[in-house]
């Protein structure tokens, strides 16, 4: 790994080239966008070169920013953009000739012809394979998995969702793509060739179609694929900014907000002229766009006026996608994770929402039933955790056996994993990143989930009526299971110990 300490005084990027690394000056790239910075790097260092970048909004440190890779695929949460920014890293750039090895090849090719088999019969394979997640948005929005109008809404409020999901995406989709050597192939490369939404951009995923689409009211799938291409360009997270857009679109239909606000934009629902160009200002961090670029938390504190009740974020992240109200594991994993509202991390949901690899827990669970959903968090998460740190998505995650991360680890470094060993290593890296939160003085058990989500008061139709979620069972039989402390969520020392990790007690007591 590496790690970056201080902050330059001028712009660089990091240079690796077959693991030596050095730090180059980037005042030719600092300004450019991430599509940009992309081909400036493969001019100096050749097409194979890898760039993990930010553009403008990072620079300037904005808190929707986020890194780029592959001109459009994005590590998007938590501001990470900001932070590269803040140090006045442009960059970093890999290029290399080297090979990788494993301890038995032999063995691993065997081990991948065997989990192919497995992977090809899981249903989700077939969807993502043909049409990415993009061909779940209808279904969310018909089982109440996609959040509506900002959280306040059932799918009588959003009766077009065909509209911006599967075909209507696939029809402006003008190649498929996978990443290397993945049998799914989800990605995909859109092009809109002319008119106000003209782009040529990544497919949008199914979070983008949503915080675009069903949370403002949006069924113009060609005005979303170009919010996403904006995103994508500038170094922005798609998640928060659409969320953020809908926080304000609700702000302005309830009168909080006005034209003199929003310097003119007619911020109601469904107008997606007025969200593209939104979208162009956060990015530019212009008009209104500058009010609303760090997310929904600040931009209501900026606000002011009773927005804050509208504006739906767990300690300022906003949330994704997918609602606790449907699997209700959601909501005790959007509040425990070190980093919060993520739908990239598992918990209980995962065997909820029938997402969990086949034979990692196959028991029927009472979704709504929120005793025993600890258990399930820890071992769910933990395996992820392994899975996630050894480079798996989560979408090979769910559609492999339990037991092909220990295979792959296994013919990899030559030492025997067994699913034991991937729960222990799991666990410590669990630890780890709370221990990190509690050393910088952030208690995730003092987190509030926003009311809408949780359904306090529970919505009056729709497929998630009368629903509230109990989080509290959850995320206290989870730190038990943990060896977490259930008043402040931090890993007792003799938790610590017991995994190996007896430095991080020191630094927890220091």
């Amino acid at each position: 790994g590496v790690i970056f300490y201080g902050v330059s005084p001028k712009p660089v990027y990091l240079l690796i080239e077959n693991g030596e690394g050095k730090l180059l000056p980037a005042d030719e790239w600092w300004g450019k966008d991430t599509n940009e910075t992309e081909d400036l790097c493969k001019e100096k260092y050749g097409k194979d070169a890898g760039i993990a970048c930010i553009g403008p909004p990072g620079e300037r440190q904005a808190l929707l920013a986020c890194i780029i890779n592959d001109k459009g695929r994005a590590a998007g949460r938590s501001g990470l953009g900001a932070v590269m920014g803040s140090k006045r890293l442009k960059a970093v750039v890999a290029v290399g000739n080297q090979e990788v090895t494993m301890a038995d090849p032999e063995g691993m090719a065997e081990a991948i012809q065997k989990h192919r088999e497995v992977m090809k019969s899981v249903g989700m394979f077939g969807v993502l394979s043909e049409y990415g997640t993009a061909g779940i948005t209808a279904g969310a929005v018909a089982t109440g998995d996609a959040p509506i109008k900002n959280w306040a809404g059932t799918p009588k409020d959003f009766s077009t969702a065909k509209k911006i999901s599967d075909d209507a995406v696939i029809a402006i989709q003008r190649r498929k793509y996978a990443c290397w050597r993945c049998p799914i192939g989800c990605g995909g490369e859109t092009e809109v060739p002319e008119g106000k939404y003209a782009a040529k951009n990544h497919k949008p995923e199914y979070e983008t179609l949503g915080t675009f689409g069903t949370m403002t009211l949006n069924d113009n799938v060609e005005s979303i694929n170009k919010a996403n291409e904006i995103c994508n360009r500038a170094g922005l997270d798609t998640i928060s900014t659409g969320c953020t857009i809908a926080f304000a679109i609700e702000c302005f239909e309830r009168g909080i907000l006005t034209t003199e606000d929003t310097g003119g934009l007619q911020l109601t629902w469904g107008n997606h002229e007025a969200i593209v160009e939104l979208t162009q200002q956060i990015a530019d961090g212009v008009g209104f766009g500058k009010v609303l670029q760090d997310g929904a938390k600040i931009g209501a504190e900026r606000i002011g006026r009773g927005s804050e009740e509208y504006a739906i974020h767990i300690a300022g992240e906003e949330v994704p996608m997918h609602d606790p109200r449907l699997n209700p594991g959601l909501a005790a994993s959007y509040k425990m994770d070190a980093t919060p509202a993520r739908h990239t991390q598992m918990s209980a949901w995962s065997v909820e929402g029938q997402f969990a690899p086949p034979g990692l827990y196959d028991k029927k669970v009472d979704r709504y039933d929120p005793k025993g959903k600890g258990k399930i968090y820890r071992l769910v998460s933990n395996h992820y955790h392994t899975s996630a740190c050894a480079g798996l998505c989560m979408f090979g995650w769910s559609c492999l056996s339990a037991d092909a991360i220990c295979d792959c680890l296994t013919y990899t470094t030559g030492k025997q994993f067994t699913l034991e060993d991937v729960d222990r290593t799991g666990w410590r890296i669990a630890s780890l990143r709370m221990a990190f939160n509690i050393r910088e003085g952030v208690r995730n058990v003092d987190f509030q989930l926003p009311k809408r989500i949780i359904g306090q008061p529970p919505l009056e139709d729709g497929p998630l009526k009368g629903v509230t979620v109990d989080v509290d069972t959850q995320v206290q039989e989870y730190l038990e299971e943990m060896g977490w402390d259930t008043t402040t969520g931090a890993p007792k020392a003799e938790t610590l110990k017991s995994l190996g990790l007896d430095f991080v007690c020191e630094q927890l007591s220091a």
